[in-house]
C-alpha cells in the first residue's frame, strides 16, 4: 500500500507540474502568434487550481516521506535504503533482487521511450502553434511511465 501511495503521489506531482508549465507555454504561444501577425490580441485567464494542486500534492508527498522517515528511524536495524525506496526491505534477500529487476526494467523502458520521444520532437517546430501541449505532456510522461513500469514489474516479480 505504501508503494502505491508513493508512486501515485510522485506521478501526480509530475502531472501537476506539467499542467502549470502548460499555462506558461500557452501564453508564450499567444505572444508568438501575435508577433507573427496571426492574431491581433488575446486575453487569457490563468487558473490558480493548477498551482494549488501542485502545492497540495507536494505537501502531501513531503508529509508521507516524513512519516516514512520517522517509522524507519524507530527501527534500530534500519538503513537509509529502506527510506529511499518504499518497498525496499534489507532483511529480505528476495525483495532486494526483485527491486533490482524492477529498476532495470524501468530504466530500459525510460531509455527506449525517451529516444522515441526525442525523435518525435523533430516534428514539433512545424506544429508548435497548433500543439503546444505535446512537448510539455510527453516530457512529463517519461518519469510517470517509468514509475508505473517500476511499480508493475516490482509487483509482478514479487508475486512470482
Amino acid at each position: 500500500m505504501r508503494m502505491y501511495l508513493t508512486v501515485l503521489l510522485r506521478c501526480l506531482l509530475y502531472v501537476s507540474l506539467a499542467l502549470m508549465v502548460y499555462d506558461f507555454v500557452r501564453i508564450e504561444q499567444y505572444f508568438e502568434m501575435m508577433g507573427r501577425g496571426y492574431i491581433d490580441g488575446f486575453s487569457i485567464y490563468v487558473s490558480t487550481w493548477r498551482g494549488t494542486f501542485f502545492l497540495v500534492v507536494g505537501i502531501v508527498l513531503v508529509i508521507v516521506n516524513i512519516i516514512d522517515l520517522i517509522i524507519v528511524k524507530k527501527k534500530n536495524h534500519a538503513q537509509i535504503k529502506e527510506y529511499i525506496l518504499p518497498e525496499y526491505d534489507v532483511s529480505d534477500e528476495r525483495t532486494v533482487e526483485v527491486t533490482g529487476k524492477a529498476v532495470r526494467y524501468a530504466f530500459v523502458f525510460i531509455l527506449f521511450y525517451t529516444f522515441l520521444l526525442l525523435g518525435s520532437y523533430m516534428f514539433i517546430p512545424n506544429y508548435f502553434l497548433d500543439y503546444p501541449w505535446y512537448p510539455v505532456f510527453t516530457t512529463a510522461s517519461i518519469p510517470i511511465l517509468g514509475l508505473i513500469i517500476y511499480l508493475g514489474t516490482f509487483k509482478y516479480f514479487h508475486a512470482r
